[in-house]
């Protein structure tokens, strides 16, 4: 029987998106390992339906005794603190990794230092296999859906009159932290020249809490867009994988498009940095500033030069 390993990741969806290209590079290096994952319940989705993990644990059901039974061997730490520390510690695992931090010896016993240049998030996660010589194997994010996911995206799109191939962009206008935030009038004037510049099909989305303040966006807006349906995070990724941009706030719709294939613009605020939350490439581009002080037409030209670069929309 192969080694045991838990990855954990428990802070946001995003975050363990971006960690699941670590769970790719050990099942390619470790085919026979068993592969564990310790996150929070919001989560859930990304993870369960991941070939590669033979279970999942939620930090909410406070799983160390079913962590010490599943026969743990090696554990990755990427959140660095007490608690994480805590599970890794206990978990039997004879080697414990964690990038190095002032406690982190109180819990780990190999603690690299982690590089210091600013990349990609994937990258940085995959750093910390370094130490056991084991290879990355590519930097793409996995999240599979069901088929009845692709139906509900698909039979959403068709009876909004979405036919196949248009330029369909979805649009994340909402975050849960101030700072992240542009306003929503912004959002309605880029989805209306989105429209009528660029002949694209918007669609707003909404999480739970949302759907007012995004109405009232839409409200704001000359054109008629769409509303997305109460779709959950797999019918997020569905849809995604048959829209033609993402654009948006930096937030966990964001990284569920990467995941998906699709091309991404990113508002991004002067706390946030685009190289270690948007991948390299020409499939995702970004602006950046003071959002509360960003004008429309400086991001537009910048969304705009974007699309037209993507080949999906005639020049």
């Amino acid at each position: 029987m192969g080694p045991g390993i838990l990855v954990i990741v428990y802070k946001g969806i995003g975050d363990v998106l971006l960690t699941t290209p670590l769970l790719r590079a050990l099942k390619t290096a470790l085919p026979d390992s068993r592969l564990y994952f310790l996150t929070r319940r919001p989560s859930r989705k990304v993870l369960e339906g991941n070939p590669r993990l033979a279970g999942v644990f939620y930090r909410e059901d406070k799983p160390l005794a079913a962590i010490r039974a599943a026969g743990i061997d090696i554990t990755f730490d990427y959140m660095r603190s007490t608690s994480s520390g805590f599970y890794a510690l206990f978990s039997g695992a004879k080697k414990r990794l964690a990038f190095k931090f002032s406690a982190g010896r109180l819990f780990h016993n190999i603690l690299p230092e982690k590089k210091q240049g600013g990349g990609y998030t994937v990258f940085d996660r995959l750093e910390l296999l370094e130490p056991l010589g084991i290879p990355p194997a590519g930097p793409e994010m996995e999240l599979a859906f069901k088929p009845e996911n692709a139906a509900r995206a698909g039979a959403f799109l068709a009876a909004s009159g979405v036919k196949p191939g248009e330029f369909t962009v979805t649009l994340d206008i909402t975050s849960p932290r101030e700072h992240r935030r542009w306003a929503p009038e912004n959002f309605a004037g880029l989805a209306d020249r989105l429209a009528s510049e660029l002949g694209a099909r918007v669609i707003f989305l909404w999480g739970p809490g949302e759907l007012d303040y995004v109405k009232a966006a839409m409200a704001a807006a000359s054109g008629k867009h769409l509303l997305c349906p109460d779709f959950d995070l797999l019918d997020l990724a569905a849809l995604f994988k048959q829209s033609s941009l993402h654009c948006g706030t930096s937030s966990a719709p964001m990284h569920l498009a990467v995941s998906q294939g699709t091309p991404t613009f990113t508002l991004y605020a002067p706390q946030n940095s685009p190289q270690s939350w948007s991948p390299p490439g020409p499939l995702h581009a970004w602006a950046q500033g003071e959002l509360s002080a960003l004008p429309l037409d400086s991001v537009w030209e910048r969304l705009r030069a974007h699309a037209l670069t993507l080949k999906k929309v005639p020049a």
